[in-house]
């Protein structure tokens, strides 16, 4: 019996060629999802990275767009009259506002001089300040370029101050004092409130007469003699003497001690307000329950006092003490020679009968009274 021999299996191309075709399709496939995914990646990674620069830059933004409620005034000594010829306060984007020029300023130190009601409300803290000026008495001309300290602005913006009601206030000024000399001292400036950010150095310059006044049919010197002349009263004509200008004297001004103003009763009372400016033009004024006047802080010394208080029967009393100049410095330097470094009170006490006030400068060793200083007494109504 013979068996049939079994024929080998013909080469099935198409099983061969089937997976090949596969194998292409699915590597074309492969291909065109894997495109597909880098598009999707693309696009998405495009869209993160916009909205990451989109998140930076409004954070940026919010960051630059802080604003606050101010607006720019300048002044100077009195007897020492000086003129803005031209100034502006710089924001960090470089913008900027002007300081109102063309006006003699001669109000008193750290007094609130021209201010004009211009341009927005809301203004970013100024990061620089450029200004040229003219000191009459010196018949010269100053200008400075000044970098401020803008972290110290926005912090006191922020930060504010307790008024005299207990509430929460924040400056609204930023004021220009020139001195003679070329030296310029900026401070924040709120109801009663005023705070050094800091002083400045300008240089002498050269301004022509058709530039400062475009107008006038005068010399400069000229000109200068007209103002001194025409522009004050006699009796403050007396008190400008170009040839004994005190020089250094608002720098001396100043210098700070390690103090805080304390006041005590006779009988009972309660202090309900009370505001102190000092001779730097700095000042504070606050309710009487304000913590800080429980501290002792770096103050320069006192030009001025005014409080008011409530006796035991709800009477309400107020008074004003102006300090002699000499007396308080001499007082001041004499007790920190002694004692340097020992917290030093300002003691205010208001005798029984709600008439007088005794004052004395004083630390757990030593008590220096103070006399020659000008106190007004006197009775509120509610």
């Amino acid at each position: 019996m013979q068996v049939a021999k079994s024929k080998p299996m013909p080469e099935v191309k198409l099983q061969l060629l089937v997976p090949k075709q596969l194998n292409m399709e699915n590597k074309s496939s492969i291909r065109n999802t894997a495109s597909l995914l880098m598009v999707i990646f693309t696009v998405m990674s495009i869209g993160v990275v916009s909205c990451q620069k989109n998140n930076s830059q409004e954070i940026k933004t919010t960051k630059k767009m802080e604003k606050y409620e101010w607006r720019p005034t300048a002044c100077a000594p009195k007897y020492n009259p000086m003129q803005i010829h031209k100034g502006r306060l710089l924001y960090e984007n470089g913008e900027s506002i002007y300081i109102p020029s063309g006006h003699t300023l001669h109000q008193g130190w750290g007094k609130i001089g021209p201010t004009h009601v211009v341009g927005e409300d809301l203004k970013p803290a100024p990061v620089k300040l450029e200004i040229t000026w003219i000191s009459y008495l010196e018949r010269k001309f100053y200008t400075g370029n000044f970098d401020l300290p803008s972290e110290k602005i926005n912090k006191l913006f922020k930060e504010g101050y307790i008024n005299r009601l207990g509430k929460k206030d924040t400056y609204g000024r930023i004021n220009i004092g020139l001195i003679p000399g070329g030296e310029v001292v900026v401070w924040m400036m709120g109801n009663g409130w005023s705070k050094e950010i800091g002083i400045f150095k300008a240089s002498e310059t050269e301004v022509s007469i058709k530039e400062f006044s475009p107008y006038a049919e005068l010399s400069m010197e000229e000109f200068i003699d007209s103002v001194l002349e025409e522009d004050f009263k006699d009796e403050v004509k007396a008190k400008m003497n170009p040839d004994s200008i005190p020089f250094g004297k608002w720098n001396a001004y100043r210098k700070k001690f390690e103090w805080k103003p304390s006041v005590a009763f006779k009988k009972e009372g309660k202090l309900e307000e009370i505001r102190i400016t000092f001779f730097n033009g700095e000042s504070l004024y606050t309710i009487g329950s304000n913590k800080i006047l429980d501290q002792f802080q770096n103050y320069a010394i006192p030009d001025h006092i005014r409080m008011e208080w409530t006796d035991q029967n709800n009477n309400q009393y107020g008074t004003r003490i102006y300090f002699e100049e000499n007396e308080i410095h001499t007082v001041f330097e004499k007790m920190y020679e002694k004692s340097k470094d020992v917290p030093t009170e300002l003691m205010l006490t208001i005798d029984k009968y709600n008439s007088d006030i005794t004052i004395a400068l004083q630390n757990a060793s030593e008590s220096i009274d103070i006399k020659k200083a000008r106190i007004k007494v006197y009775e509120t109504s509610n």
